[in-house]
């Protein structure tokens, strides 16, 4: 929480020094500004798993074993006063399936945990999610070019996390086979971005955006457990950052 109360008092100090830069730069240029209009647009790109998502630690029960895939967004902003608005995002993304190498790293670690004479691990879908965020916006104009600077915070929903199937043998205290359960769970989420807008004109521009998206994580089950050893997951910790190019429109 402090880490969150942290980001979103810095993000709106510096929201406001831009502002108060703006303002005093010159008056009369001040004067002839009008409020920017407000703009919506459809982008996608690559979704990057980062820090303990990203990580292949079985030791580490945040680890994600999370790869690099796609992300589709809505994106947009409705402008308060002059340059500074309310933008928002509505997301969906796609971590990709886990690779043989982390089926290996899980197998070997829990065939360790639990002193089996074998361990395997069935890893069945995936990192599928939807994140809506909104927050402050400050956008700098400059000819054709416009610059977006946003703090946001939202939910994140999982739509299916990756599905884990952990059998082991010569374990007579663990009498059949554990099942890491696929969630579907809500969590909090927060993060920041920042964009460049090419205006094409009549309205039509193209934007290129990177984003940066974190959450303590939604609830994670294991079912099927007789043996408490070895790694158990209850929560699944998220950290994202996103490189989407799109179309918008000014209206």
């Amino acid at each position: 929480m402090k880490q969150t109360l942290t980001f979103f008092t810095a993000g709106l100090l510096m929201l406001l020094a831009f502002t108060t830069k703006a303002q005093d730069t010159n008056d009369k240029d001040d004067e002839t500004k009008v409020k920017l209009k407000p703009y919506v647009g459809l982008s996608m790109g690559i979704s990057y798993a980062l820090g303990d998502f990203a990580k292949a630690d079985y030791s580490n029960n945040k680890s994600g074993f999370a790869n690099r895939g796609v992300t589709f967004q809505l994106d947009g902003a409705y402008y308060l006063h002059r340059n500074f608005g309310i933008g928002y995002t509505f997301s969906y993304q796609d971590q990709s399936n886990f690779s043989y190498d982390d089926d290996l790293i899980l197998s070997q670690g829990y065939t360790t945990s639990f002193k089996a004479d074998q361990g395997t691990v069935t890893a069945d879908k995936r990192y599928r999610s939807f994140n809506l965020l909104l927050g402050p916006q400050y956008t700098f104009v400059w000819r054709s070019l416009s610059f977006d600077l946003r703090a946001s915070a939202g939910a994140l929903k999982s739509q299916t996390s990756p599905l884990l199937t952990i059998s082991v043998t010569g374990v007579d205290a663990q009498t059949g086979s554990i099942t890491q359960e696929s969630s579907k769970g809500y969590a909090f989420a927060y993060g920041g971005s920042a964009a460049i807008r090419f205006d094409m004109g009549a309205g039509w521009g193209l934007s290129l955006k990177g984003n940066y998206v974190k959450s303590p994580g939604y609830d994670v089950t294991t079912t099927g457990r007789t043996l408490n050893v070895g790694r158990l997951v209850t929560k699944q910790p998220i950290t994202e950052g996103q490189i989407v190019f799109g179309l918008y429109k000014a209206f």
